[in-house]
């Protein structure tokens, strides 16, 4: 998996970038390097307005995402805004476009909303995107006709903008019967034995996120039109954009309608060209040509076209930026649209929310040292995760103290996972579907109490997992401190098996009413070596037992050191009282 990770650029790629680039120069040269610098000088001030009316656009974009989403949600505008923007810098900086930029904005969100809500309203608001642009695109054709009166391609424009009139509306008249076209497609290519291992799994997800869609999809006007306002003010504020541009760099006097025509063949040209990072010559030429059309001058095109791409890298500049703030990289996306593996750490805030270990009080009687050691636990298990290759990593945090404290640990935003539910039962069954519908095929789920636990355990739990078979860790208490499932046969988000119900959580029968419920699903459990969790005094006098017994090589090098730090202040702080009296 790590080899697919770090692959050389394709030769498709190095091709369609030197051609890019091939036309860049050669435009750029055609309107003269110096020419085109005066007209990028003369716009001055007013390319701060371009770069502001280029943020509204996101801003947008993120409204009109936040409405696709059913019911309530988490997300505001602010933080989704920072996820478009983020998204389509890593889309315009690779060929893989939209590929890349679109499961990227999901991610960026992922510690507020589950990819399972976020990435299907996605797929919505660009569906009305797409419907948006090729009314725009179309427009520009008509435009064309109307301005030169070309009637001997009357024919050609009108059976185009028929085409994609079409085209779109055939896409949302599926979506609004219900149609599922994608995954019936892969199922008739199953039955047919086309690549049958692959197709199962591909299968499940894509029928999962037309179900998704279409349960989505707004069917109402009150949904309807302020999201069609919103996609159209994006193409308008676009059009404004042009305009400004052309009335500022050209010596031709310039319309609205010439705005409009350039903005269409833009949009062409974004569709169309989507696998050429930055679109590195496309614009130039397109715009170059264009403007020769119309009589302004390829001068004139070119600068508007260099004149958008300073733009659009002051965009890109800012994209990765919050990219690199959240953690995030192209690597990282790359690994977590192939990663199958993922081990998810069940935590809370070490700095806000319900005190962690409060069964610790009796041993250690401060909240801030039972804080400071539930911290040192939490490092070392995720230090220890980290050392898993080809494998994700998650920590799952409930509501009430929220994501505070984790970024001070290594851990970023993206690998952060909300918890939902009532009880612990539903918390653990949300973590598992919402990791199975990110993509995951094998989920490992652990504690945050068990510091010095043999990362042996975890691999031998990814080895004998699989869709028949529940993994579990028997924890010395009777309950267990891991479990494992895979997708497949059982485990997704429509059929996840029922292994959180009518269980005896935090007793010693926790164990044992799990595997009830495993053999009430048909699945096979397989059980790992016990261990046990620093959840009382007695767990902890293990720990130290333990710790004491390493010699100075201990696995869990901070959980030592707050050990020591926390008893060395509490001996401090009892010597002190003692004397006192």
């Amino acid at each position: 998996m790590q080899g697919d990770l770090t692959r050389r650029p394709t030769l498709g790629g190095v091709l369609a970038a030197v051609a890019g680039l091939t036309l860049f120069i050669y435009f750029l040269r055609r309107a003269g390097v110096a020419e085109v610098a005066e007209g990028v000088r003369r716009l001055g001030w007013a390319f701060v307005v371009v770069v502001a009316l280029g943020g509204v656009r996101f801003l947008i974009r993120a409204a009109a995402w936040i409405r696709c989403l059913d019911g309530p949600h988490r997300l505001s505008l602010a933080q989704t805004f920072k996820a478009v923007v983020a998204g389509d810098a890593l889309g315009n900086l690779t060929p893989l476009s939209i590929i890349i930029s679109e499961p990227a904005k999901g991610v960026f969100l992922r510690h507020l909303e589950p990819l399972r809500r976020t990435l299907p309203a996605l797929a919505v608001e660009n569906l009305f995107y797409t419907l948006s642009a090729m009314f725009v695109i179309g427009g520009g054709l008509v435009a064309v006709f109307l301005m030169f009166q070309t009637s001997g391609q009357l024919w050609l424009t009108t059976i185009l903008v028929g085409a994609m009139i079409g085209l779109v509306a055939t896409g949302h008249w599926v979506i609004w019967r219900h149609w599922l076209i994608g995954s019936a497609t892969l199922d008739w290519l199953h039955s047919r034995g086309v690549a049958p291992g692959a197709l199962a799994a591909i299968t499940t997800r894509v029928r999962h996120l037309e179900e998704h869609i279409h349960a989505l999809y707004p069917r109402d006007w009150r949904r309807l039109a302020p999201l069609a306002l919103l996609e159209f003010s994006f193409h308008l504020l676009a059009i404004v954009e042009v305009f400004l541009v052309l009335s500022v760099v050209s010596d031709q006097p310039t319309t609205i309608l010439h705005a409009f025509v350039f903005e269409s063949t833009n949009r062409f040209i974004s569709f169309a060209f989507r696998f050429v990072p930055l679109r590195i010559g496309v614009d130039e030429a397109g715009s170059g040509m264009f403007a020769d059309l119309l009589a302004l001058g390829t001068v004139t095109g070119v600068t508007l076209a260099i004149v958008r791409k300073g733009r659009i890298l002051v965009w890109i500049a800012i994209g990765v930026l919050l990219l690199v703030r959240h953690g995030l990289s192209i690597r990282r996306m790359l690994a977590a649209s192939t990663a199958e593996v993922v081990v998810v750490i069940m935590a809370r805030s070490p700095v806000s929310g319900e005190p962690p270990k409060t069964r610790l009080s009796r041993v250690i009687d401060s909240e801030t040292k039972r804080r400071r050691l539930y911290s040192a636990f939490l490092h070392d298990t995720v230090t220890a995760c980290r050392t898993l290759e080809g494998s994700s990593l998650r920590v799952a945090y409930p509501p009430d103290g929220g994501p505070a404290g984790f970024s001070e640990m290594g851990i970023n935003d993206d690998e952060l996972l909300i918890q939902r539910g009532d009880d612990l039962g539903r918390r653990e069954e949300s973590v598992f579907t919402d990791l199975f519908a990110e993509g995951f095929t094998k989920v490992v789920m652990i504690g945050s109490d068990v510091p010095t636990l043999p990362i042996e355990h975890i691999r031998q739990a990814i080895e004998a997992v699989d869709a028949r078979t529940v993994v579990l860790g028997p924890a010395a208490d009777g309950g267990y401190y891991l479990m494992a499932l895979a997708s497949g046969a059982g485990a997704s988000e429509l059929a996840m098996p029922d292994l959180f119900s009518n269980i005896r959580w935090s007793t010693a029968e926790t164990l044992d009413d799990t595997s009830t419920a495993a053999a009430r699903a048909g699945l096979r459990v397989e059980l790992l070596s016990s261990w046990y969790d620093v959840d009382d005094a007695e767990g902890l006098t293990r720990l130290r037992s333990e710790l004491r017994g390493k010699g100075g090589r201990t696995r869990a090098p901070e959980t030592e050191r707050a050990l020591e730090e926390v008893f060395r202040e509490q001996s401090g702080v009892r010597s002190q009282e003692s004397g006192n009296h």
